[in-house]
This record gives C-alpha cells, sequence and structure tokens, in this order.
C-alpha cells in the first residue's frame, strides 16, 4: 500500500508542475459508464464521453467505448474492446480514430480497508481514418477513494493516469509522455446500482515548444447492472 501511495503522490505532483511555456483551457468532460455481468463471470462496459472545449462552448471530442470481459475476482477483471473518437479542433482538421484496447483491473489494497487503491493498466491500438499507421500507447491508472467519516456514504476520490506513446505515427502520434491526467472529487452513491463522481480533471498535455493544461469540470455518471 505504500508503494502505491507513493507512487500515486508522484503523478499527481507531475500532473500539476509548471513547465516554462504552458498553454490551458477550461473544459468539461460529462461521461455515463453502463457496466455489468453478461453471464457467469462475463462482462460488458459501455461508456459515452462527449468533451466540451474552447472555455466550455463547442464540442471538441466525443468518444464511445464499448468493451467486454470476464470478472476474475471481486475487484479483478480483464476487458478487450472498442472505442470511437472524433476530434474537432478549432485550428486544424477534423479526425476519426477507431481505437482497439485492453484493459486489466487490480485491487493494490486489502478488501475491507478504508482506503480503497485499485491499478489499472490498459494498451491501446489507435487508427486514425485517411492513414495506414497504428500508434501503440499505455496507460496506467492509480486510483485512491476513502470514505468521508465512518457513517458518511460519501467517498474521496483521487487518481492520476499518465500516457506513454510507444511510437511514433505519420498522423501526429510521437513516441514518449503523451499526457496525465489527475483527478479529485467525490462518490455520491444514488442508488445500489448508480454512483455520481463529480470533480476537478487537471490535463497536462505534452506537446513539441508547448504543454498544455487543461481544467476540467469532469462528472461521471456509473451504473452498475
Amino acid at each position: 500500500m505504500q508503494r502505491a501511495l507513493i507512487t500515486a503522490t508522484a503523478l499527481v505532483a507531475l500532473a500539476i508542475a509548471t513547465p516554462a511555456h504552458a498553454e490551458a483551457d477550461g473544459q468539461a468532460w460529462p461521461a455515463v459508464i453502463v457496466q455489468g455481468k453478461i453471464k457467469g463471470n462475463a462482462l460488458f462496459w459501455l461508456e459515452a464521453q462527449p468533451r466540451m472545449t474552447d472555455d466550455a462552448q463547442r464540442l471538441g471530442q466525443l468518444l464511445i467505448r464499448a468493451a467486454i470481459g470476464v470478472q476474475l475476482g471481486k475487484r479483478s477483471s480483464m476487458l478487450s474492446g472498442y472505442a470511437f473518437i472524433r476530434t474537432d479542433p478549432i485550428d486544424r482538421p477534423v479526425t476519426s480514430e477507431h481505437r482497439l484496447w485492453q484493459q486489466v483491473l487490480l485491487p493494490l489494497s486489502r478488501d475491507g480497508a478504508p482506503l480503497t487503491i485499485t491499478g489499472r493498466t490498459r494498451l491501446e491500438e489507435r487508427f486514425v481514418e485517411g492513414s495506414g499507421s497504428v500508434g501503440w500507447r499505455l496507460r496506467q491508472q492509480v486510483r485512491l477513494q476513502h470514505k468521508l467519516g465512518n457513517t458518511s456514504r460519501l467517498s474521496a476520490v483521487v487518481w492520476s493516469e499518465p500516457f506513454y506513446n510507444l511510437n511514433t505515427t505519420d498522423w501526429g502520434q510521437r513516441a514518449g509522455w503523451d499526457q496525465v491526467r489527475t483527478f479529485g472529487g467525490i462518490a455520491i452513491p444514488i442508488s445500489k446500482q448508480v454512483t455520481l463522481e463529480p470533480g476537478y480533471l487537471n490535463q497536462t498535455v505534452f506537446r513539441p515548444g508547448a504543454t498544455r493544461h487543461n481544467h476540467i469540470a469532469n462528472v461521471w455518471l456509473i451504473v452498475r447492472l
């Protein structure tokens, strides 16, 4: 547990570090996730996330994600799926990305502990329309969740997720660190099956010549069937 806490703290520090030259944008990312069992240990995952960019005034990106997988344990699972991402930047042409992804979710803390720590490793294969080049990207999230008091149903949630590009493509992906996302918020149980997680997300995007900090109002609606 101590090692996981040190790792999470280091990732947060990396995300909020201020570079010499930086750009910034205010955004809003509402998201809906529906997940549950199909039969036995078989799982499904559905996700939709419109991302409002440019001071949250326009739809800059739309992400749709689906997957199936296997429940390995009470808090562990494996998923494999597909995502479609349409990106409409204000200063560049619209792109459509088709993404294959594989994910492993594992507990990093013991069951019943007041502080729940979870690790999520995700590998992505990125295909952009108009290019035959495939971008490989690795993502590693560490998530911490702690109840706010012995009788409270609310929990504090903090997670950080660095992205690392494994190769360079002809459509713009460069090998090396791509971005870091760091979230802080509250988990609010609406019912046994529905949880709302509003909070602040910092997205630090590393690009040649400039690093971009996006300050994002991020709200997750999570439905477990």
